[in-house]
């Protein structure tokens, strides 16, 4: 039986990975006591939720600012007098770097790809932020193209609809 003990510890020990084993003496029964390392966020960690979630620099005005600015509607959407919101997903790295962008819901009719391309070329963001720790999250942008009418032409202008917290703003083009 005194032989059994020391061989469960082991076993024990052995089966403990991300965490230390601290086997002490305690008259004849040892006692084993887990003690438990914080491990920091690794690089694939991307977070969901966070405390402080990231900016665009200068915050939403610049952001709406730079989407209106550079975002157009597309000639084959106008002309096909195709409308509605895209969803793009993409994370924004530690560095404020933004990567891994997704379609999440698109219209067609080239607004996809006129969403994406105008995300992918965004100055790096501020990025968020978890227990004070700058984190990699996952993020989610909405762009509405609406048309004035069934069809663009010239007396029936295109709109973009950029859609940010609390507000949206639409911009003529």
């Amino acid at each position: 039986m005194k032989k059994l003990i020391p061989l469960c510890s082991l076993l024990l020990f052995i089966g403990c990975s991300d965490e230390d084993l601290y086997v002490s003496p305690d008259g004849d029964m040892p006692q084993a006591v887990l003690i438990e390392e914080e491990i920091p966020a690794s690089e694939q960690d991307i977070f969901m939720v966070v405390e402080e979630q990231p900016i665009f620099p200068g915050g939403q005005e610049a952001y709406t600012k730079f989407l209106g600015t550079n975002l157009t509607y597309p000639e084959k959407a106008k002309n096909m007098g195709i409308e509605g919101r895209v969803f793009v997903s993409f994370v924004v790295q530690k560095d404020g770097e933004l990567k891994d962008f997704q379609i999440i819901r698109g219209i067609g009719g080239g607004c996809d790809e006129e969403a994406l391309r105008v995300l992918m070329a965004s100055p790096n963001w501020e990025p968020g932020k978890q227990r004070g720790r700058e984190v990699a999250t996952r993020m989610q942008a909405a762009i509405t193209f609406k048309l004035d009418g069934s069809k663009a032409s010239p007396s029936n202008p295109s709109r973009l609809i950029i859609e940010v917290p609390d507000q949206e703003i639409e911009i003529e083009k």
